[in-house]
């Protein structure tokens, strides 16, 4: 790109006073993807280069350096102070943008100042065996040690990011970040690749419709029942179905709501992320809770099956214990994570990572599937220990190993095959990504088909009620026939009397030659009321 030679020489001017200030100066500095600065200079580097980095159109009307810590206007040749707490400076260049592109070079801005105040905070470390801390134009960087591979969540600022996905930066052996093209290098690919996150998104909403399609039903059929929801076992089931309810239709909303949003809105700063509503975070805090309650609620369905299968004659006498845990512990963790996170870190919906303060909801679900693992070990050696006793029946040995598939997705120990996520910008990360979407959305669906529509137990409820149903509906039938004949008949018998009388009519009018037969020898008479008067009424009510 064309540039004044006044440009060409401020920024060598530049050049030699930061060279000049490096040398005589032991002020603390922050450090940056093409060297170190002062804060003030630093600042005004970073938002030179959000505005260069983030809007890379081909004719710009802006254009920063990586010499001189301004922005030269190259419409009307001159050069802007990117100064964010100058609101002429602001104006200026939010003049060259749209409202939303105003917003986000801003925000990239704040990040950046953020960023220079935390290295300036956090004391140095060894600098010869980590690779130092950086801002690479969009995200902070901490120290890191030699071979490493780090990974941030991208920022809102991008155009279609979302925190879910995250950009990685490598710390190579010899203690320097990777670097391509003289500068440091950061691999945002996953953050700018928007079709496959909504191809994610897609099978995750898919996943999530499944299960509840199938979860529904299963709790109305456990409760429409009398003889299957009084039993323990099954008021535990529709416990459990209702947290995984709950958790997918929470997953699901926030998919499309939220997360599809945020990559289809053009304008990022109207995007519900953007806007952190109360709505939002509501809609956060419900996710967070219904995940937390249904891996509590599985380590209380292994919990009950457990203790029946090592110790059979004494059952829990009352469920409520069970019942006040499985909902109640997991909301009092969220409950402190949301408090913290209103305090500490009140943005993005709390879509966001927020480092250790996550172990609040994932130490406890860790906990649970941990526990109903060793729960299924050892109802798996009970298991074996009975069939050892009765060596010559194998179809022991297959009920156990029916049994031991059966109660993996009850126990949620699938889950510990997606525990660990891969950064979906490693090699089989989207793979691995969308495997896990699958696995997690679609544990509702297993359990309300293993527990529920292939139960022998509901099918023979289920079969009686439809028989009973068909031999009511056969009752009534017949009932409704029995009506129509008997309807029939009284109608029947009616027009016989009738007859009967038309006929002793005519045989009184008759010897006064005033009938005549038809040609069914039927008598027709004309009416005569003091006739009929003469003749005795007929009473058919008894009919």
């Amino acid at each position: 790109m064309y540039k004044a030679p006044g440009w060409r020489l401020l920024e060598i001017l530049y050049a030699l006073q930061l060279m000049f200030e490096c040398v005589c100066t032991l002020e603390r500095t922050c450090n940056s993807r093409i060297g170190i600065h002062k804060q003030k200079e630093f600042e005004y580097f970073s938002c030179a280069w959000c505005y260069d980095f983030l809007f890379q159109t081909t004719h710009k009307t802006l254009i920063a350096s990586d010499v001189v810590h301004f922005l030269y206007h190259t419409i009307e040749d001159r050069i802007i102070l990117p100064d964010i707490n100058n609101q002429t400076d602001v104006n200026d260049i939010c003049s060259t943008l749209d409202k939303d592109e105003c917003h986000r070079w801003q925000t990239c801005c704040s990040a950046a100042s953020a960023c220079c105040q935390k290295q300036l905070s956090v004391p140095l470390g060894d600098l010869n065996n980590t690779c130092d801390r950086t801002w690479d134009g969009w995200i902070c960087w901490d120290d890191t040690h030699p071979g490493q591979h780090v990974y941030q969540s991208c920022p809102l600022y991008l155009t279609f990011s979302v925190p879910s996905r995250q950009a990685v930066k490598t710390c190579l052996s010899n203690a320097t970040w990777e670097r391509r093209e003289g500068f440091e290098w950061t691999d945002y690919q996953t953050c700018l690749y928007v079709d496959d996150l909504k191809t994610s998104i897609y099978i995750g909403f898919a996943c999530s419709l499944v299960s509840i399609a199938a979860l529904f039903p299963a709790v109305v059929i456990f409760i429409r029942y009398q003889a299957l929801r009084k039993q323990h076992r099954i008021r535990l089931h529709i416990n459990f179905f209702m947290s995984l309810l709950l958790k997918e239709s929470a997953v699901a909303l926030w998919d499309m709501l939220v997360t599809f949003e945020r990559i289809t809105n053009s304008d990022s700063s109207s995007t519900v992320l953007a806007q952190n509503g109360a709505g939002c975070k509501t809609l956060s805090f419900l996710k967070i809770y219904a995940k937390a309650a249904s891996f509590t609620w599985m380590f209380c369905e292994g919990y009950y099956l457990h203790r029946l299968m090592s110790d059979a004659f004494s059952p829990p006498r009352s469920l409520i214990p069970i019942f006040v845990a499985g909902w109640a512990i997991p909301f009092v963790s969220t409950l402190i994570y949301a408090i913290l996170r209103i305090v500490y870190a009140n943005e993005s919906c709390w879509s966001t990572s927020y480092g250790h303060f996550e172990w609040i909801f994932d130490a406890p679900n860790l906990a649970c599937l941990l526990v109903n693992l060793i729960f299924l070990c050892n109802i798996l050696r009970i298991l074996l220990t009975q069939i050892q006793s009765h060596p010559n029946e194998p179809s022991h040995f297959r009920r156990a190993v029916k049994a031991t598939f059966v109660l993996i997705p009850l126990f949620g120990v699938q889950l510990f095959v997606t525990i660990y996520r891969i950064p979906t910008s490693s090699p089989g990360g989207l793979e691995y990504e969308r495997f896990s979407i699958v696995t997690n959305n679609l544990q509702g669906f297993f359990v309300a088909l293993i527990f529920c529509f292939l139960n022998n137990e509901v099918i023979s409820n289920i079969r009686r009620s439809w028989r009973r149903r068909v031999r009511d509906r056969g009752a009534s039938h017949s009932r409704r026939t029995n009506m129509t004949s008997i309807n029939m008949s009284l109608t029947s018998r009616t027009d016989a009397d009738f007859h009967h009388v038309n006929k002793h009519l005519c045989d009184i009018k008759n010897e006064n030659g005033g009938c005549s037969p038809d040609k069914g020898d039927n008598m027709f008479c004309p009416y005569d009321e003091n006739s009929v008067k003469s003749v005795p009424k007929t009473d058919f009510s008894n009919l």
